[in-house]
């Protein structure tokens, strides 16, 4: 017994000389791994905080909150630059940054990333991350081999704004008559009379878009959009915090002729897929001027294109030049206004995303005026002329693009916004309009040189005939604003935020070049109608004054303020930015990269 327990014990302790260094050996082992993947864990956790932090900072470069100048070469510098100082070190791997969009691109509530051809189109930037790193720093690498790594982050960083050239209340001043005389037509209802104290309660006064979705017990944008027009007017009037007037002036807006083939669409344009935050404001004159004009284009129709607009003009008679006797005038709408809503960058065919329109608006006038009236106590009573001066006036108004925005960022909680604008050619001729509102050109007839003597018992008959031709025009003009100043995101809880925007709504016919051309000859039966050329120039001079005088008169008196109250002038244009939502940076690790379209 002794000798066969003796014999098992020597060979049990054989057997642990042989497992126990195999044991040690696998311990080993397996704490040499247990490090290396806590290792391996730390490293990817470090490289995807540095490709986290670059996403960050170059999204702050993408176009849709990168400013005027932006490129992917500034992008991936900062992006590169900000993942250095997070520890990142090119020796031990690549870092590709990449520009792009991120986007729900098939409905589902998923994110993705999508690279973009152009910097243009962008408002997010991925970056990713890969290196090859030994499995073991203590192991022999021919034996446990190397793991390629790759890490990825997309940040994305957008500004949008509420911006647009649909009316303007700077350029009312005392013309709320004329505003009121459109009104009237659309409202059917004769004499209507604009209160000037609620334009005034206008001027800054805005709606936003959670109290329009609450009054309409609608959910979202989306359903707003699909509503009708009239529901808008009574909802702006309910909860938009106007003067009573101007409440009224709503509710009859929402039951006026033609407000039923008008969507909110038509007055709120949003550009697809934009998040439009519930505090957003809409400046409620902008949106009673679309609404009008909408209107407007509506009601034309039946009426031959042009809508009849009756006029006050007791003022228009310009002293020792011309008493102006009748005035009618008409207006033409051939675009409305509409309010945009979107980021600064383009669409995958260039086109920038964010667009507005000032008012495309076409004018007919037909004056009749007694040109250098003289009456002497009755006894001599002369007048050049005794004309009907027809003219059609097109505003030229345009188009403009959000083409950048300079987003917040750091200490500073303001937006830069720059916008491109192309103004339309302005142009006015004697004349009148067709129904689709083109400027047909004819000129001025008149018989001239009349005299009536012993108040009325002795009178000579005209000398002359004339024949006069206006065209003058103001050539379009590109140009790219930037908003001054920046666009404050938080606003005072009271007051809200001021608009900011540029405003050139023309010299009106001052920056016209009349191009006024008079012919005159004398009359069959005074010479037989011979053109008496040089001898008649004089008059041809004197007329040629007079009929510039009556015109910039009608201009001053009419055009102009009625042109600056929708928001337009001759050659120029005005454009403002009432809100604005910069949403947080958003960073999503390593997310899905979805395939270039094109």
């Amino acid at each position: 017994m002794n000798r066969l327990a003796t014999s098992n014990r020597r060979r049990q302790q054989g057997a642990l000389t042989v497992i126990t260094p195999l044991l040690l050996l696998i311990v080993v082992i397996l704490s040499v791994m247990a490090l290396d993947g806590a290792r391996l864990y730390m490293l990817r956790g470090e490289m995807q905080a540095q490709v986290n932090v670059a996403a960050q900072a170059g999204a702050a470069e993408a176009q849709s909150c990168g400013g005027q100048f932006v490129s992917t070469a500034v992008i991936q510098s900062r992006a590169l630059a900000a993942a250095q100082a997070q520890g990142f070190n090119a020796e031990g791997g690549t870092l590709q940054v990449e520009v792009g969009l991120i986007e729900d691109a098939d409905g589902s509530n998923v994110l993705s990333f999508r690279p973009v051809n152009f910097v243009e189109e962008s408002n997010a930037v991925l970056v990713t991350y890969t290196r090859s790193e030994p499995i073991s720093l203590l192991l022999p690498e021919s034996t446990f081999g190397t793991l390629d790594m790759s890490v990825n982050a997309a940040a994305r960083r957008e500004v949008t704004a509420t911006i647009s050239a649909a009316g303007s209340t700077a350029g009312l001043g005392g013309d709320e008559s004329l505003l009121g005389s459109l009104l009237g037509v659309v409202l059917n209802q004769p004499g209507f009379s604009l209160d000037p104290t609620s334009l005034d309660s206008l001027e800054n006064a805005t709606v936003q878009l959670g109290d329009l979705l609450s009054a309409l017990a609608v959910d979202d944008l989306t359903e707003l959009l699909g509503l009708d027009a009239d529901q808008l007017a009574s909802a702006i009037a309910d909860v938009g915090g106007v003067a009573a007037p101007v409440a009224s002036l709503l509710d009859d807006i929402a039951s006026s002729q033609g407000i039923e083939t008008i969507k909110v669409s038509d007055i709120i344009e949003v550009v697809e897929a934009t998040s439009v935050p519930e505090d957003s404001e809409f400046p409620v004159y902008d949106l009673v001027i679309s609404l009008v004009l909408n209107l407007a284009e509506q009601q034309q129709a039946g009426q031959g294109g042009v809508l009849d607009l009756p006029l006050n003009i007791n003022d228009l008679n310009i002293p020792l030049i011309a008493n102006i006797e009748t005035v009618d005038l008409g207006l033409h709408v051939g675009e409305p206004p509409s309010l945009a809503i979107g980021p600064a960058r383009q669409d995958a065919d260039g086109n920038w995303r964010t667009q507005f329109y000032a008012p495309d608006v076409t004018l007919q006038l037909r004056a009749t005026a007694e040109i250098l009236p003289i009456n002497i106590l009755g006894i001599v009573d002369f007048s050049l002329a005794d004309l009907e001066i027809p003219l059609a006036v097109n505003a030229g108004g345009g188009r403009g693009y959000l083409v950048a925005a300079d987003c917040a960022a750091g200490a500073s909680n303001s937006v830069e916004f720059t916008v491109e604008l192309e103004r339309e050619v302005a142009r006015i001729v004697t004349g009148s309009l067709d129904s689709d509102g083109e400027l047909q050109p004819s000129p001025l007839d008149a018989d001239v040189g009349r005299v009536r003597l012993l108040f009325g018992l002795l009178s000579v008959d005209p000398l002359l005939h004339v024949d006069a031709e206006l065209d003058g025009t103001v050539p379009g003009v590109e140009e790219t604003v930037v908003l001054d100043p920046r666009y404050d995101l938080y606003c005072d809880p009271l007051d809200g935020c001021a608009e900011v925007g540029y405003e050139d709504l023309g010299s009106g016919l001052s920056g016209l070049d009349l191009g006024l051309t008079v012919n005159a000859s004398l009359l069959e039966g005074t010479l037989g109608g011979i053109p008496l050329g040089q001898v008649l120039n004089p008059v041809v001079d004197l007329i040629e004054d007079l009929l510039s005088d009556v015109v910039v008169s009608l201009g001053d008196a009419l055009i102009n303020p009625l042109l600056r109250t929708l928001g337009v002038g001759l050659g120029g244009i005005s454009v403002n930015v009432s809100a604005a939502n910069q949403d947080a940076i958003q960073v999503i690790e390593n997310i899905t990269v979805a395939s270039a379209q094109g």
